[in-house]
């Protein structure tokens, strides 16, 4: 069921990708299965889809998103107990458990609202414990009851990490929504947190980093009211201690916002609330960051020049860029902090990351696995490989040189000249070098060898040595699609 899944939503975002229909022969090629299973997929999704069909399809042209329906596509984060899944279910009943650890809670309780058998709890028990493994985390079992226990601080990170709809919010919206399930008051309060927190930064918290910080505070108070107050926290080792001292406005600034906590839930915290939160803002970048004249260890400026020198020799691109430089910089900082105290921030973009920037992210995830062991850093998950993917992407697009370009017709005058000015306006990516006649473009070709796309209103009959479209000279709205087309093409070449 699984891949299933994962062939569904690959497919959704290959489709989102195309201006234009897509045969299933082609869809099968770059997903890798049967023209069979593409057929499957396509109706499975418009069966699962409440308006209409969000896959379109023409005989003899293919496959077609509606891409209004689908950028307006937003499923529930909470559904009704009889239509859920498995999965959902487990998600639930992991979340109770760890919001609640280490006390124990009934069974009966924790699965009474789904209306399963014996059978179906014994299994999602085991999938409970294979996703809490990973954080060092065990679901005991013992008289009809359930806990997980652990230490709080993996508690925090599986809760973090593991409960989607913590990973998914969005702070704009979640005051007025009734979909997200979240106590309101609680919301309310945390926001302000936020801002208390930016104003003494003096600049705005951009996502995902805002979420990581909304999600971690919402989660203590979360945990402390679910045990009465009762967690004790984790002492401090010297070293977590003397951290608190590297940096005096951050601590403050924690320190400050642990006392609103306090105050709001009328208890006191321990010191290691200060600490976690300390860590969780110095994960954090600020919009402002790049504006500022920023200092950098050796180890963060050995590391981002080491990743701008290594994927660039794999993507042949200059990256001596102080501009990048110091952006990448910006993001490695925080990161490093973020690997060392075990705290992710989950990429929302990843898949469309991997998809649209494939080749990019490859090499950014050799280098990063390279870095790991060269440096000594736990591994750098795909999260972080997906934001810096992001930078390269930039270097590129921002980057590019233009597209050479030769113009012909039969005579290489009138339509030819209507064309390039039609070209000029609508594809600033293209460099029109000359116009011809059809009968001269090998002479041109020999003259010109930086040529990399031939648009000509006549089609020719041998194969051209050069990436070429046949287009109209008045330059219709399906010839603009496929010169877009094309002209991603050979970029992705590049």
């Amino acid at each position: 069921m699984t891949s299933q899944i994962d062939r569904m939503n690959k497919l959704k975002l290959l489709l989102s990708k195309q201006r234009d229909y897509i045969t299933a022969e082609e869809l099968a090629c770059l997903i890798e299965t049967s023209t069979k299973t593409v057929y499957r997929l396509v109706k499975k999704i418009n069966d699962e889809f409440p308006n209409g069909n969000l896959v379109l399809s023409e005989k003899g042209r293919g496959y077609k998103l509606d891409y209004e329906k689908y950028i307006e596509l937003d499923e529930p984060a909470v559904k009704q107990a009889d239509d859920i899944s498995p999965n959902q279910r487990q998600d639930r009943v992991m979340e109770e458990l760890l919001l609640s650890s280490p006390k124990a809670l009934r069974i009966l309780d924790l699965f009474g609202d789904f209306y399963v058998g014996d059978s179906a709890i014994s299994n999602d028990e085991k999938m409970i414990s294979q996703k809490i493994k990973k954080f060092d985390l065990k679901l005991m079992r013992k008289n009809r009851t359930l806990a997980i226990r652990g230490k709080e601080e993996n508690i925090r990170h599986a809760i973090a990490e593991l409960i989607q709809r913590l990973n998914i919010i969005d702070l704009d919206e979640i005051k007025s929504s009734d979909e997200w399930n979240f106590n309101r008051y609680d919301v309310l309060f945390v926001s302000d947190q936020l801002r208390t927190i930016e104003k003494q930064l003096g600049g705005d918290i951009p996502y995902p980093y805002n979420v990581n910080i909304f999600s971690h505070l919402y989660i203590m108070i979360s945990r402390f009211r679910k045990m009465n107050h009762q967690i004790s926290g984790e002492k401090l080792v010297v070293t977590q201690l003397k951290a608190l001292d590297d940096n005096p406005q951050i601590r403050d600034i924690a320190i400050e916002i642990i006392r609103n906590v306090e105050a709001y839930m009328s208890t006191k915290l321990p010191v290691s609330e200060i600490y976690y939160l300390y860590q969780y803002l110095l994960s954090s970048r600020m919009k402002n960051e790049s504006d500022k004249k920023q200092t950098f260890s050796s180890e963060v400026e050995e590391i981002t020049n080491y990743f701008l020198d290594e994927v660039g020799k794999r993507l042949k691109i200059n990256t001596k860029n102080e501009s990048i430089y110091m952006d990448l910089a910006n993001h490695i900082k925080p990161m490093l902090n973020r690997l060392e105290n075990k705290i992710r921030v989950k990429n929302g973009l990843l898949d469309q990351i991997k998809l649209t920037y494939e080749t990019i992210f490859n090499f950014v995830s050799d280098v990063a696995l390279e870095v790991s062991e060269k440096y000594r850093l736990p591994k750098i998950n795909q999260d972080e490989v997906g934001f810096i993917t992001l930078y390269f992407a930039r270097i590129i697009e921002t980057h590019q040189l233009p597209i050479q370009t030769l113009i012909m017709c039969t005579t290489g005058v009138g339509t030819s000249e209507l064309l390039k000015a039609k070209v000029a306006k609508k594809f600033p990516e293209l460099n029109v070098i000359d116009v011809i006649a059809t009968k001269n473009y090998k002479k041109s070709l020999e003259k010109s060898p930086e040529i990399e796309l031939i648009l000509t209103t006549i089609g020719i009959k041998e194969a051209l040595p050069v990436n070429s479209l046949v287009v109209s000279a008045m330059l219709t709205a399906d010839d603009q699609t496929r010169i877009q087309k094309k002209i991603e093409d050979i970029y992705n070449e590049r």
